[in-house]
């Protein structure tokens, strides 16, 4: 594993390649609006918000302990920005897709 210093911290550091190919038909598959919420950009923000989504691997890549296939359909999951980042902002406990929209207290 390569170490790197960053502001004065060693950090073990693992690099992701993320294939752009699985990004598309993933969102081929399950569209465009958010699997925990329904957003869907283009709907909202119209021409702007067209095309627009994060996708999600419902099994983070941290946790993984070495190189794995990926099946779009199965591995990965669109979802929206702040969906993303509320499921991840925890480093420690990633939430599930589940376990976020049952935290959806005003959706």
């Amino acid at each position: 594993m390569k170490m790197r210093k960053i502001i004065g911290i060693q950090m073990n550091g693992r690099r992701y390649e993320r294939d752009p190919i699985n990004r598309k038909r993933a969102i081929e598959f399950h569209g465009l609006s958010c699997k925990v919420r329904g957003f869907n950009f283009e709907e909202v923000y119209g021409e702007r918000g067209k095309g627009f989504i994060e996708v999600h691997h419902i099994e983070p890549l941290s946790t993984l302990e070495k190189e794995a296939g990926i099946d779009p359909e199965r591995d990965l999951i669109p979802v929206c920005a702040n969906c993303h980042r509320m499921i991840h902002r925890r480093r420690d406990n990633p939430l599930t897709v589940d376990e976020l929209r049952a935290l959806l207290t005003h959706y």
